[in-house]
């Protein structure tokens, strides 16, 4: 019923966004950088968010994390709304992104106090840096899956397949309202993507999530990973967690490194994401996004499987770190043999 409730409501909300945004000018139009066609309206994340909300009141009112979690999606949601309508200073966006992190780890039920035997040498326990810490993982995923949204599905498919494996997770570790949560939030990406997803009857899409619903995604999703990975029986394992993030988070590290060591701003939009790569190697629209997906199930599955065989954190987390290694060199030597075999296998240039 909760999922069914997430998705109606997104369903209902969306149609009547769209209509409101073209009157109100709350568009995303193409330029050097956007290559899509003609003005798309940035409401996705609004109708979702007026689904979860309404969902939360009826199923988690009451309840310890409600209050705590409601404001700090509410400054998230209401950031990205203005910094899509009229744009906002990075540091005005980062700092209401603290100050909501903070509430999560304070109000919400939501602190990574225990990272597990994450190197080795025993459990780690992060004692008063657990809210710091917190705020940091929060606000890094966040943007994460905020910098992941270029292609019409992409980031919502992502945030589906992270949300379906936390919900496993959830369940199996018995964290109750993270559950009931994650099965809103999945409801209403799918009613998110029925508007967004390139489809037989759709060619492309209606609407953009915009900042408003990247973030809101990337938060919640954070939050749920917290708390299923610190509850107090069967908790996953915050090396098996980093799996379900694998792409976002792979993807949006390598490419504010290589921006940095150019001198560049490693963040300001750019298109030089796993998704741009793709695309200049010849593949279409539908086949990059297809591919990533396939690739973040994959690495979700690993998450999930080397918890549940008892995989030792510091094996999943040393694994992490060797694929991401690979995929930094390999993103390195995909540009350099790109540009030489351009001519004769349909190398496509696009704007930096």
């Amino acid at each position: 019923m909760l999922f069914i409730s997430g998705w109606f409501l997104t369903l209902l909300a969306t149609p009547a966004l769209i209509w409101a945004a073209h009157n109100f000018n709350l568009l995303d139009h193409p330029d050097e950088r956007k290559q899509h066609h003609g003005a798309v309206p940035l409401v996705g994340g609004l109708a979702m968010s007026f689904a979860i909300a309404v969902s939360a009141v009826w199923s988690l009112a009451g309840t310890d994390i409600f209050w705590g979690l409601f404001a700090s999606v509410s400054i998230i949601v209401i950031v990205g709304f203005l910094d899509d309508w009229i744009g906002m200073p990075v540091t005005v966006r980062f700092l209401a992104q603290g100050i909501a992190a903070l509430i999560v780890a304070l109000f919400a039920g939501a602190q990574l106090a225990n990272l597990g035997d994450l190197f080795g040498f025993g459990h780690i326990s992060m004692g008063v840096l657990a809210v710091p810490f917190t705020v940091f993982a929060v606000v890094g995923v966040a943007n994460a899956l905020n910098m992941s949204d270029g292609m019409d599905g992409l980031a919502g498919g992502l945030a589906l397949i992270a949300t379906t494996f936390l919900a496993v997770a959830a369940h199996f570790s018995g964290s109750e309202r993270t559950l009931v949560a994650l099965l809103i939030l999945g409801g209403a990406l799918i009613g998110f993507l029925s508007f967004n997803m390139r489809l037989p009857w759709q060619h492309r899409a209606r609407v953009f999530m915009g900042d408003s619903g990247s973030l809101m995604l990337g938060f919640l999703l954070a939050w749920a990973a917290i708390r299923v990975t610190q509850t107090a029986s069967n908790p996953l394992p915050p090396a098996a967690a980093l799996w379900f993030f694998a792409i976002p988070l792979w993807d949006t590290v390598s490419l504010m490194v290589r921006r940095t060591l150019k001198g560049k701003n490693p963040c300001h939009p750019g298109r030089d994401h796993l998704h741009h790569i793709l695309l200049r190697a010849g593949c279409n629209d539908s086949q990059v996004v297809r591919f990533i997906h396939l690739v973040a199930v994959v690495c979700g599955l690993i998450g999930f499987f080397g918890w549940q065989t008892g995989v030792p954190d510091a094996v999943m987390l040393y694994s992490f770190l060797a694929i991401f290694a690979l995929y930094c060199v390999g993103v390195q030597h995909a540009w350099k043999l790109m540009r030489l075999i351009a001519p004769s296998h349909g190398y496509r240039h696009l704007p930096d």
